[in-house]
């Protein structure tokens, strides 16, 4: 099985932003670099407690196993480490999600 990344984003296209907010992110993409697909839907845990560690274990469930985003807090840091998921911060406020994803597969 090959990688499958999550990035955090502001809008529903991929003409959208990177949301630099890990948990309070709006929407989340869910981008497989192999197929060369992807897929975008609002954050399941924004009105979660601890949305963060919720929207991590929410991506787990979805095969994810690298994240992209701005920033993360420490439990969130934490829980990554335990789940393996991979982190990439990537503090760049005006760049689009095609431009991450072209990013990915080195386009």
């Amino acid at each position: 099985m090959g990688k499958l990344f999550a990035i955090t984003s502001s809008g529903k296209t991929e003409k959208s932003f990177l949301d630099l907010r890990f948990g309070k992110c709006l929407n989340v993409v869910i981008f497989d670099p192999e197929k060369n697909t992807f897929s975008i839907q609002e954050n399941p845990c924004l009105d979660a407690e601890h949305t963060g560690v919720k929207l991590v274990e929410y991506l787990k469930e979805q095969g994810v196993t690298t994240i992209i985003t701005g920033e993360v807090g420490p439990m969130v840091s934490q829980k990554l480490e335990n789940e393996k998921i991979q982190l990439v911060l990537l503090p760049e406020e005006r760049i689009k999600i095609e431009e991450v994803m072209d990013r990915i597969t080195g386009k």
